[in-house]
């Protein structure tokens, strides 16, 4: 039986395999080599897990636009059923208030008609501060993160702090040291000073934002 000698791409070992062979793995790191032309040899190296990854990785950005698209369309079908309820909350106040300010029909009507506009009136005006609510909450609740619970964190080492704010899905933070340190006996190296983000200092958690907002972390150094 002919063999054939190649070289792992990914470990450079050389192997024989026998002519004809269209794949073989690597008997030292396990790599799969696929023979695409037996001819010149040439072989590449496929990596399964990273294949698996990708199409996971599709799966859930598949599903996530499914879930926004349903979202979006609920969305949709609420501010229809809010546009069409104000229209006719609109004719009922306006019809009330004309018939109100009309005078006394004799009936002691002018002052429920009077008390129907304004409700009317008000019910509008709260249906649509909650709409503005609900879709600034809506808008959070999918772009923003939150911060991690910051409790007693001037004793805790800058590295602890930041990988809470990069667990709780930060991606925009800087470690800086202040080099005011000269024997670190009441303040040690490494703990935390103060929190800012995006300018502000933060002491406390739960409070959201983008996740590349700017998280500045300064902790004490030795000068």
């Amino acid at each position: 039986m002919k063999m054939i000698v190649l070289k792992c791409p990914e470990c450079h070992a050389s192997l024989d395999i026998e002519e004809g062979r269209k794949q073989v793995f690597c008997s030292y790191c396990g790599a799969k080599i696929i023979v695409e032309n037996e001819n010149e040899h040439i072989y590449r190296h496929i990596d399964e897990a990273q294949i698996k990854r990708a199409e996971s990785d599709g799966i859930v950005q598949m599903r996530k636009l499914e879930l926004a698209e349903k979202k979006r369309a609920a969305r949709e079908k609420t501010k229809s059923l809010k546009i069409k309820i104000s229209i006719t909350l609109g004719v009922i106040m306006i019809g009330s208030l004309v018939f109100g300010y009309a005078g006394d029909s004799g009936y002691g009507l002018t002052s429920a008609s009077m008390m129907v506009g304004m409700v009317c009136a008000i019910a509008l005006m709260m249906m649509w501060m909650n709409n503005i609510n609900n879709n600034d909450s809506e808008d959070d609740f999918d772009e923003k993160v939150k911060v991690p619970s910051l409790s007693d964190y001037e004793n805790q080492s800058y590295m602890a702090i930041e990988a809470k704010f990069r667990s709780s899905g930060f991606t925009n933070i800087k470690c800086v040291p202040l080099n005011d340190l000269k024997v670190g006996l009441l303040k040690k190296p490494n703990m935390v000073e103060s929190i800012t983000i995006n300018g502000h200092n933060t002491t406390s958690g739960g409070k959201k934002y983008l996740p590349d907002a700017n998280v500045v972390i300064a902790y004490h150094s030795l000068a």
